[in-house]
């Protein structure tokens, strides 16, 4: 196809009838499909700024009490596919996974600003068939702060959105680390592959005994040690350790262990590869779970199915006794996958039981 990428198309059957409309793309997917039946007659900007504000407008009907930080644009699962926006307090941050909408973006972001909230938008870069650049960009308002601090479910969470993983944190684990304070009270808990430590400031606010906290970069480990603060912890209090989980040997037996490992598939053929490492990560960590205690565990690795990984998952804890699986979910209502993009669906979070 010779149209250039954000080139408005209609897509025909083979009687010549408009049965979509899209935008040109390049790379795998030749077409961003936008709709079914004929285009509509609005323009573009005015089809972006409506879709948009209504996404805008679900989220503030599905966020929880005390949070200003959530997926504001889900890209297909909101009709914008190729298109993130991230919500940090009055900080949107874009990210754009399609050259589709490059041509767009200043009506992407004349929409966001006008959705009343947002101070500043800033675009991260890093999407290498995109941008083919690192970092970021303001493309309106103020640069942002190096590092803001969020609310979510009332915990105060440090966020530094042009360096930080994703956007600036992990807002999908949301709902997640809210389980996890639930489960916390009196236990021993560590959080593996910990990053800024979400998941132990929400043990350690739910009451943890003690909160063991492991992460391979310095700096996360740092930021976790800050975030202990600002929710009124001592981090002197719980233990901090900067290590490469494939290789960090538990200290004795802990009653919640988190497993929240990065995305391993990343390759057409890693899946495989993928699977091998959660069963031999379940099966060298499984027994430093105390009988009748907790393993919470996920998986962002989008190549790797739930049935895969849940047969992983299973196969690394069976070597170390008998378990029962007790919860079982996904993405948080704010992180849509759309009907017709199954594939769309990555994470995968379990809570296990030692038996």
């Amino acid at each position: 196809m010779d149209a250039p990428p954000g080139t408005p198309l209609r897509l025909l059957d083979r009687d010549g009838t408009e049965i979509g409309w899209g935008l040109a793309d390049e790379g795998p997917i030749a077409v961003r499909v936008l709709g079914r039946g004929p285009a509509p007659d609005a323009s573009l900007a005015r089809v972006v700024a409506e879709r948009i504000a209504r996404a805008d407008a679900f989220r503030w009907r599905l966020a929880p009490p005390e949070t200003d930080c959530w997926r504001v644009v889900g890209g297909a699962g909101d009709a914008l596919p190729g298109l993130v926006v991230d919500r940090y307090a009055d900080l949107a941050v874009l990210r754009v996974y399609a050259t589709a909408w490059e041509p767009h973006l200043d009506a992407v972001r004349d929409a966001l600003v006008a959705l009343g909230w947002v101070t500043t938008v800033y675009r991260r870069l890093g999407v290498r068939r995109v941008d083919g650049r690192e970092g970021g960009e303001v493309i309106h308002g103020p640069p942002p702060a190096a590092s803001i601090v969020v609310r979510e479910h009332g915990m105060r969470l440090l966020v530094r959105p042009e360096v930080g993983q994703k956007t600036g944190m992990f807002l999908d684990q949301r709902e997640h680390r809210a389980l996890v304070r639930g489960w916390s009270a009196g236990r021993r808990v560590a959080n593996l592959f910990a990053y800024n430590g979400g998941f132990s400031v929400a043990a350690a606010l739910g009451g943890a005994a003690e909160v063991t906290t492991v992460d391979v970069a310095p700096e996360a480990v740092e930021d976790a040690r800050e975030n202990f603060r600002l929710n009124g912890l001592d981090p002197s209090a719980h233990v901090f350790e900067v290590a490469d989980v494939f290789q960090w040997t538990p200290r004795g037996c802990y009653d919640l262990l988190v497993v929240d490992p990065p995305s391993l598939a990343r390759g057409q053929r890693s899946d495989a590869i993928a699977a091998k490492a959660y069963r031999s990560l379940h099966r060298r960590l499984g027994p430093a779970v105390t009988r009748d205690s907790l393993l919470a565990t996920s998986s962002c690795t989008a190549r790797l199915r739930m049935d895969a990984w849940r047969t992983a998952v299973r196969e690394g804890l069976l070597a170390c006794g008998d378990w029962s699986w007790h919860w079982l979910s996904a993405e948080p209502p704010d992180h849509p996958v759309a009907l017709a993009h199954d594939e769309g669906r990555y994470l995968k979070f379990a809570l296990l039981r030692r038996l």
